[in-house]
C-alpha cells in the first residue's frame, strides 16, 4: 500500500506603504557567506552545513540578499530576499515584487520580536529597490511564523498543497485562491 503525504504553505502578502520609516529599524547587516561560515564556527547547534549549502546556493545570485540581526558578534537572526525570482516555486516574479524567505531566529532569542523586525528590515529593503509588494510562504504546521506575519499586516491569499503518492512519486503541487 502506498502512503499519501499532503504538506501544505500559505503564501502570505502585503502591499508597502509608499515610505517606510527607518527609526523603527534596528541595525542590521547585509550579509556574505563568510558572515555564515562564521557564524557556523561559533554556534554549530543552531546553524549547520545543510544550511549554510542551500544558502550558498542564492546569495551571490543577482536580486538576491541575506540580512542579520547581531547582539554583538553574535548573528541572533537573519532573513533573505529575492527581488527576480520565487525560488520556492521556481518562477520570475512580477517585477513589483520581492519574496521574503528563510527567516530565522536562533532558539535563544526567540520570543524577543526579532522576527517581526527581520520583515521590517526586508521590507525596507524592497521598498528602496521600488518593490510595492512582498510575500512568503509559511507552512501551516508553523504557526509562530504564521502569526509574525500576521502581526506585520500580512494576508494570506494562496493555498499551495504539494501531495505524493509514495515515496519515490514527485510530489504534485496545487494552488488555491484565498
Amino acid at each position: 500500500m502506498l502512503g499519501i503525504t499532503y504538506i501544505k504553505y500559505l503564501a502570505y502578502f502585503k502591499e508597502l506603504p509608499e515610505t517606510i520609516d527607518t527609526d523603527t529599524l534596528v541595525q542590521y547587516h547585509k550579509m556574505t557567506m563568510d558572515d555564515f561560515r562564521k557564524q557556523m564556527k561559533f554556534d554549530g547547534k543552531w546553524f549547520n552545513n545543510r544550511k549554510l549549502k542551500q544558502i550558498e546556493r542564492f546569495i551571490d545570485q543577482p536580486g538576491y540578499s541575506y540580512y542579520g540581526i547581531y547582539d554583538g558578534d553574535n548573528l541572533i537572526c537573519y532573513g533573505a530576499i529575492s527581488t527576480n525570482h520565487d525560488n520556492f516555486i521556481n518562477r520570475k516574479m512580477d517585477p513589483n515584487t520581492a519574496y521574503l524567505f528563510d527567516d530565522y531566529t536562533n532558539p535563544y532569542h526567540r520570543g524577543e520580536g526579532l522576527h517581526r523586525k527581520i520583515i521590517a528590515i526586508r521590507e525596507y529593503e524592497a521598498r528602496k529597490q521600488g518593490k510595492s509588494v512582498t510575500f512568503a510562504y509559511v507552512q501551516s504546521s508553523n504557526r509562530a511564523s504564521a502569526k509574525g506575519f500576521k502581526r506585520c499586516g500580512y494576508v494570506a491569499r494562496i493555498k499551495l498543497i504539494y501531495k505524493q503518492i509514495g515515496k519515490n512519486r514527485p510530489f504534485k503541487r496545487k494552488f488555491i485562491e484565498l
